[in-house]
């Protein structure tokens, strides 16, 4: 009897784990054929472009982004910066105030948005307030501890003129190098990032980044702004894509050049990055798309199959031997994904803490989606936000 059900578990152990390597491998093969082709520049007529930053409490780290945005190689006068103040409580207005004059000898349009005593908070009244008064055709989303390249703008520029998309995603990695918490978090958001990349390009968009975004004014005021997901506080991004994509299914692109990606700090404690992940995971019961549950379902059987044959190994209920190649199996699909994708970012190195990354996850993620499926409260940016 014990050796039948150690066939049965092996049986649905590899066919899981099989089903996950058929998923990555088609991410994969899609991000190979995709991101070798050559990136449009804008040339001609250029399109007008407002970037948003919705910021709280960033006055040490806004700077560094405004300067950088200064150095955009696109011409000033298609090119719009809103900074949408939420309520922060330190110097985050004065620094940005500070800034206009740069911006004003530049020839780029600056403005400083702080919200009134009777408007709403937090970061989706916060972009809509910027929305609103942005004159571009296209708008650029990021954060005010990212950084950016000199030719950021541009290059997202070049993507909408080639396909006047209504929505193009973008890559974000995390500095990384520090130490091995933060090599850990790198490895995990470039996964993330390029699980995003890559089911946008499959036209089955299961996430994407506020941090670097891009989609048309026009698109934005059709799907009814943050409506779609209103009643959490996160998902402005990803909520906000399920809503464009159900309008113009299959025009949401992925922008695959390399001088589009955005680069954030990792969470400098094990505190922040439970808090960040908390919220992370707290908008993802409510999806509603069946093939965004799917892969879920996907991802967590996977997980849990590798955990229960690792613990029915340990205890002599299965062989060790198959119980490691259904690791193996997986790992080798990760590895051969992540090569590609840290090759992109330039990111190579990141594949050194492959192994730890590889057995940490499992139990993230699991974790991830208990937490997921449960009322949860988290704080950010000194607030206190309450899953419902």
């Amino acid at each position: 009897m014990m050796v039948n059900v150690e066939i049965i578990f092996s049986l649905i152990a590899v066919i899981i784990a099989l089903s996950y390597v058929t998923w990555v491998a088609r991410n994969n093969m899609a991000w190979i054929k995709y991101v070798n082709r050559k990136p449009v520049s804008p040339s001609g007529k250029y399109t007008s472009i407002t970037v948003v930053i919705a910021a709280r409490n960033e006055e040490n780290l806004i700077e560094n982004l405004l300067q950088e945005l200064l150095n955009q190689n696109y011409p000033p006068s298609k090119f719009q910066v809103i900074i949408s103040n939420d309520f922060s409580t330190d110097k985050t207005a004065d620094v940005c105030n500070a800034m206009a004059h740069k911006f004003q000898q530049s020839g780029i349009q600056f403005l400083i948005i702080n919200a009134a005593e009777n408007e709403l908070s937090g970061k989706k009244a916060a972009l809509e307030r910027a929305i609103k008064k942005a004159t571009g055709d296209l708008i650029l989303t990021t954060d005010a501890d990212c950084s950016v390249s000199p030719d950021w703008v541009a290059s997202f520029a070049g993507k909408f003129a080639e396909s006047s998309a209504p929505m193009i995603t973008g890559f974000v990695k995390l500095h990384d190098g520090g130490n091995l918490f933060a090599n850990l978090q790198a490895i995990d958001v470039l996964s993330l990032s390029g699980i995003g990349a890559t089911t946008v390009i499959n036209n089955k968009p299961l996430m994407c980044n506020g941090a670097n975004l891009a989609f048309t004014k026009a698109a934005f005021s059709e799907a009814g702004g943050y409506d779609y997901g209103i009643d959490q506080p996160g998902g402005d991004d990803t909520y906000l894509m399920f809503k464009i994509n159900q309008l113009f299914p299959g025009k949401i692109l992925f922008n695959e050049d390399p001088k589009s990606i955005v680069t954030t700090n990792p969470q400098p404690d094990l505190k922040h990055f439970v808090r960040q992940r908390v919220r992370w995971a707290s908008k993802v019961k409510y999806y509603k798309e069946s093939y965004v549950k799917t892969t879920g379902v996907l991802i967590f059987t996977v997980n849990l199959v590798l955990l229960l044959a690792a613990l029915l190994a340990a205890i002599g209920s299965l062989n060790w031997i198959i119980a490691l190649a259904i690791w193996i199996l997986k790992a080798t699909a990760d590895l051969l994904f992540l090569f590609h994708l840290s090759t992109f970012t330039s990111q190579l190195r990141l594949l050194f803490v492959f192994l730890p990354a590889q057995i940490l996850y499992p139990f993230y993620s699991l974790a991830g989606t208990l937490i997921a499926m449960k009322k949860t409260d988290y704080e950010w940016k000194s607030r206190d936000y309450k899953n419902q």
